[in-house]
Formats: structure tokens, C-alpha cells, sequence
């Protein structure tokens, strides 16, 4: 390297720190990050003076003027009761003026467990609630007695004529959440994300049996951040696997590329925990397959096409049924089409048994595995499971000795329903990769999580020649953290702070303090 150093070379003296390939998070959703920018989550705030910091601190990020909402107001006392037997306490006492206090200059709507909805003053001059109208049939306006001006507080048909007139999330709308977004990722050293999206114009033709491709980032975010030249991370798009067809049309290939643009995953989802037997805590429930899935042979007719096409598919698979057909579909994809390289995935890989897991590890497959779905899951899953299938849960060293390979994902921003954030930062994962309590002997070494995070997701796209290590040749995309982890603990390594993020050999993020 000192070889290439010239008069205007910007050298950086290390130190004690490290030096890593750029990070790669193998199962983003940017297209929800960048919605969850104007949207609240409530969930876990158990008085009033939480949630309003919260919106607080959400509207010193939002720009001014743009809408905000959030809930739900009152769902972990709600829970805590229904939990205890107990009847729900009275509604957080939140009220406009609260809102206003918060966010002045935003329009907010929150919605509270029990349905009703609470709106600042901004939002309700924007939706023309004066004192003196009438109520809304179907619905009602809380209204203060002294006064007969609205409380902010809207029941029924009133909160909902106010989520109906909400702006649309235009395309320019969407620009200032990704913007945020892509500062997110910057700032924890991700330099490359695969994240599920689909084609707008492939999209715009269909009619699906539900909505098959929620939480998908419109891919013209992508393209337009790309022209802007904003976009400063590298994306491998996972278009959806129903429209392969359509994708072909389109002129997309297999691996190729559109500037800081590949393609070559294609995404579907089998289950909603999917299991062989009924649940130890619920004799009567197997679980089932997701809303998004039409059936097995749609689904197996689908991967042999796209696989014979050069895609590869990116399955969501949770239960112990789920991943035995998806094996058996891949498998049956194999068989029947010429020999080629492929690096077909299984996404979570929560509850395979332990014949799918070397099944796993025989054909090859990539598994894509969130350190924070363990953390949210260890509370129930061995009272839903029983010891014996528990055992097989989770099981990401058993996964990696049977010969598959591991990416270490946030899944990021978390739950559709915003109840569950997931990290994002991969320090955070590794720490809980390489930390984790619950059957520690599965835990990951520190050089594993980091190939997890760097390695592996470059091969899983094909780039393994263009990243993912710091060789020769490859793109200068490259992260500095402020410590050397490989010889921390978990909770060191979760101090640990990023200082500077390159992509293509331009500084994107420097760390201030």
C-alpha cells in the first residue's frame, strides 16, 4: 500500500484499532427504515412522560411540516394486564396539547391501543376539525367542557377520516426517510446491504391474492438515490420470486449489475411457524403457512423456473414442515436443471430439525440468521417447543458444521408492525452472536461473526472477487473501528464505536467524537 502513497495520499495511522472489510447485512427492509423515520413505535412505553420524549426526540429528525404518527399508546400496560387477568387500565393521558409540546411545528397522529387516536393541533387544523363541527358519523370528538374545543382525543370514524387524508408516500417523501436511513447504515460501518425489493413496473401489472410483496423497498428509491448520487451503500436487490417471469421481461439478469445495483436473489416466504406437530404449549396448533403463499406447487414450480433461469431464492423458513419442503424443493430444482453454481438461501432458520439441518448443510445453503430473533424468542421457545425440539432451535454453530454457511443479519428495521425493532448496528449482532446465553455451545466465534458479516454475504452474491475481504484488486469499501475485537468479550465489543466507514475509497462516515 505504501507503494501507491503520493503527494495528496490521506494516511491514517491505525493505532490500536482495526481495520475490517466494509460490513455487509445480508436481509435489510430500507424501504420500512426509511417509512419508520416519521413513524413512532409505542409499544414499550408504560407512561405517558416515555412517550412523549419519544415523539420529542423523533421530531428534532423529521424535517418540519412532514407528518408524523406512531403507536400503540398503552400497549405494555394493556399487555400487562391481559397478561395478569386483570382489567386494562385508563388511557395515557396524552392529550394535543401534550403533542404540541413535543412537536410543534410536525402534524401528529398516534393511535392507542383501544383504537382511538390522539392528534396534535397542527394535524387537526389540517384535517379542518373546528370546535363547532359535528361529530362524524360512526365517530366521535373528545372535546374539552369548558370550552368545546377538541381535545386532540378522536374515537371511530373521527380518527379515522384523519388517517385517510394523510399524504401518500410519494417517491420525494420517501427520498428524506432513505437519506436518514443511509446515514443509519453509514454510521455503523455497512457499506453493502441485501435488501428485499421489488420492481414498480413489474409491481404495477399484477393482481396478488394478498399482499405478497409487503415490506419489499420500491426499487426506484434505489435508482433514484443512485442518480441523484446519494445512494452510499451497495445493493443486492431481492426482486420477488412470483414475477420472475415479468423480471426477465424486464431485461434483468441473473448477477448483473445497474451501477451500485445487482440483482440475482429472488424472495418468498413459506410459513408462519410451520411445524411437522402441533406446539408442546398449543396441542391443537402446527402452526401455517403465510398469507403471502398461494401452494406447494406454485411455490415448487416457481424455484425450479427462476432456478433454471440463474436466480437464486431467498426463502423465509421458520418452522420444522417449512424447511423439510423447502429442502425438498430445492432439491427437486437440482434434479432438474443443468449443473450451475448456485447459493440458494434459507432466511431465519428458526426450528429445523436436526435431518434438515445436515440436509442444510449438505446441499451448500446459505443461512441468513438475526442474533436478536433469539433474544426475542428465548422467553417462549422452549415451552412452545418442548426440551428435545428445542434443542435444534437456533442452532447456528450445528448449522455451520454441517457444512452451510452462516450470514449474520439484522432483518432491520424489525417487525412489520414496528412492535420489535431489530439492531442494525453489526457490532451489536456479533456481540450477540458471539455472547448469546441460551445453548452457549451454539454461540459463534468473533472471526466467525465477522466472516458473517463480511465474507459470506460477498460469496452469497456472487462478489466474493469485488469484496468482502481486504485483498487486492477489490473495492476500497472498508470500515475502522476503535478497538481490535477479535480478542473482546460481547459486552466490549458492544462499546466498541465505529470511527470510519469508506465506500469505493471515499470517506462516507467519520465518526465526530
Amino acid at each position: 500500500m505504501l507503494g501507491l502513497q503520493g503527494p495528496a495520499t490521506q494516511v491514517i495511522e491505525l493505532g490500536e484499532r482495526l481495520l475490517l472489510p466494509g460490513f455487509i447485512d445480508a436481509h435489510t427492509h430500507f424501504g420500512n427504515a426509511a417509512a419508520w423515520m416519521f413513524r413512532v413505535g409505542l409499544y414499550e412505553e408504560s407512561e405517558a412522560r416515555q412517550a412523549i420524549d419519544k415523539v420529542a426526540a423523533a421530531a428534532k429528525r423529521v424535517p418540519e411540516g412532514l407528518w408524523m404518527t406512531g403507536g400503540d399508546l398503552g400497549a405494555a400496560e394493556a399487555w400487562a394486564a391481559d397478561s395478569a387477568g386483570r382489567a386494562r387500565p385508563a388511557p395515557m393521558p396524552i392529550d394535543r396539547h401534550a403533542l404540541d409540546a413535543a412537536a410543534p411545528r410536525h402534524p401528529v397522529l398516534l393511535r392507542r391501543v383501544d383504537g382511538a387516536y390522539v392528534a396534535n393541533s397542527v394535524a387537526l387544523t389540517r384535517a379542518r376539525f373546528a370546535a363547532g363541527a359535528p361529530d362524524p358519523r360512526g365517530g366521535r370528538v373528545e372535546r374539552d367542557p369548558a370550552t368545546g374545543e377538541p381535545t386532540g382525543v378522536l374515537h371511530g370514524r373521527a380518527g379515522e377520516r384523519i388517517v385517510e387524508l394523510m399524504p401518500p408516500a410519494s417517491l420525494e417523501y420517501m427520498l428524506v426517510g432513505a437519506r436518514a436511513a443511509l446515514e443509519d447504515l453509514r454510521s455503523v460501518g455497512i457499506t453493502s446491504i441485501h435488501d428485499v425489493a421489488r420492481l414498480p413496473e413489474v409491481s404495477r401489472i399484477h393482481v396478488f391474492h394478498t399482499d405478497v410483496e409487503r415490506s419489499a423497498t420500491d426499487l426506484d428509491i434505489f435508482r433514484e438515490l443512485q442518480r441523484r448520487d446519494d445512494l452510499t451503500v451497495r445493493v443486492y436487490a431481492f426482486l420477488t420470486l412470483a414475477v420472475w417471469r415479468d423480471i426477465l421481461r424486464c431485461g434483468i439478469a441473473p448477477r448483473s449489475d445497474d451501477g451500485l445495483i445487482r440483482f440475482g436473489g429472488l424472495k418468498a416466504f413459506i410459513d408462519g411457524f410451520l411445524m411437522e406437530r402441533p406446539y408442546t404449549n398449543d396441542p391443537d396448533h402446527a402452526g401455517d403457512f403465510t398469507f403471502r403463499f398461494v401452494d406447494e406447487q406454485t411455490i415448487a414450480a416457481d424455484i425450479a423456473g427462476a432456478d433454471r433461469a440463474g436466480f437464486d431464492p431467498v426463502i423465509h423458513t421458520i418452522g420444522d414442515r417449512a424447511h423439510r419442503l423447502l429442502l425438498d424443493w430445492y432439491e427437486a430444482a437440482v434434479h432438474a436443471n443443468p449443473m450451475r453454481d448456485r447459493r440458494f438461501r434459507v432466511i431465519h432458520a428458526w426450528y429445523p430439525s436436526a435431518r434438515e439441518i445436515q440436509r442444510v448443510g449438505g446441499l451448500g445453503l446459505i443461512a441468513d440468521v438475526t442474533p436478536q430473533h433469539l433474544v426475542n424468542d428465548v422467553r417462549s421457545v422452549e415451552r412452545r417447543l418442548g426440551p428435545e425440539r428445542s434443542k435444534t432451535a437456533h442452532a447456528w454453530r450445528s448449522l455451520l458444521d454441517s457444512g452451510a454457511r452462516l450470514d449474520l443479519v439484522s432483518d432491520w428495521p424489525g417487525s412489520f408492525n414496528e412492535q420489535r425493532a431489530t439492531p442494525l448496528a453489526p457490532l451489536e449482532n456479533i456481540a450477540l452472536a458471539v455472547g448469546r446465553e441460551w445453548h452457549p455451545d451454539q454461540a459463534l466465534t468473533v472471526p466467525e461473526a465477522i466472516a458473517a458479516y463480511t465474507s459470506t454475504p460477498a460469496y452469497a452474491s456472487y462478489e466474493e472477487d469485488r469484496k468482502g475481504t481486504i485483498s487486492e484488486g477489490k473495492f476500497a469499501d472498508l470500515v475502522v473501528l476503535s478497538r481490535d475485537i477479535l480478542s473482546l468479550k460481547a459486552e466490549e465489543i458492544r462499546a466498541t464505536r465505529v470511527d470510519l466507514t469508506m465506500l469505493g475509497g471515499r470517506v462516507i462516515y467519520r465518526r465526530s467524537n
